[in-house]
């Protein structure tokens, strides 16, 4: 291969160099707040690169999702330490739909894991202040709770230091929760998130 068709490793050139650093890829459905959250200083470290791919012109389905994440992993050298998260909610998908995206995800040459909440995102921002004892739940419900909660939030313009240091926190209630860890996704109320953020604490090492 020549030099000129190498494909290029997608590294935040702000930060300084090192030649382990992993790659950590997760595309969203959402437009905003998974990738306020992840690209954030949550998640500063120069041995790991979070990258969010973003939803973009409305189209948040997870067909749409997965298919941004493989196109991705093509286009960019990826080594066997990088990986790729799809990350969706289950609220507005049908089970038989969604079943078909999590087979395609974990098969193929540029494998996904999987995080998914459900039965959204917020769900995970809500168990870094307090655990969930409201039962089965709508996206709707959360985020009123979470508004309440946080005295105010709004998708498009995550606070984060509302978020620093329970991130633990939240991924042990998340896990808790979680009884049966090895589905696709979780019950309802239930979130993988926290998967993707062991993976990434892993990896810092």
């Amino acid at each position: 291969m020549g030099i000129t068709s190498r494909k290029k490793r997608p590294l935040n050139r702000e930060i300084p160099y090192q030649h382990d650093t992993r790659l950590i890829i997760i595309a969203t459905e959402g437009r905003k707040t998974e990738k306020q959250y992840f690209e954030s200083e949550l998640f500063g470290n120069v041995r790991v690169h979070v990258k969010v791919l973003e939803s973009i012109d409305n189209k948040s389905a997870p067909n749409h999702v997965l298919r941004r994440l493989k196109d991705f992993a093509t286009q960019y050298e990826l080594q066997s330490e990088d990986q790729l998260w799809l990350m969706v909610d289950r609220d507005n998908w049908p089970d038989k739909l969604l079943s078909d995206i999590c087979s395609q995800a974990i098969r193929g040459k540029h494998k996904a894991l999987l995080a998914i909440s459900n039965p959204c995102f917020e769900l995970w921002l809500y168990l870094h202040h307090a655990d969930w004892t409201h039962g089965k739940v709508s996206s709707k419900m959360i985020e009123t709770h979470l508004r309440k909660l946080l005295r105010g939030y709004t998708k498009t313009r995550l606070r984060i230091e509302q978020f620093k240091g329970s991130m633990e926190t939240a991924v042990n209630r998340a896990a808790s929760m979680d009884s049966e860890p090895d589905r696709r996704w979780p019950a309802n109320p239930g979130t993988h998130v926290y998967k993707v953020v062991r993976a990434i604490h892993s990896l810092q090492g």
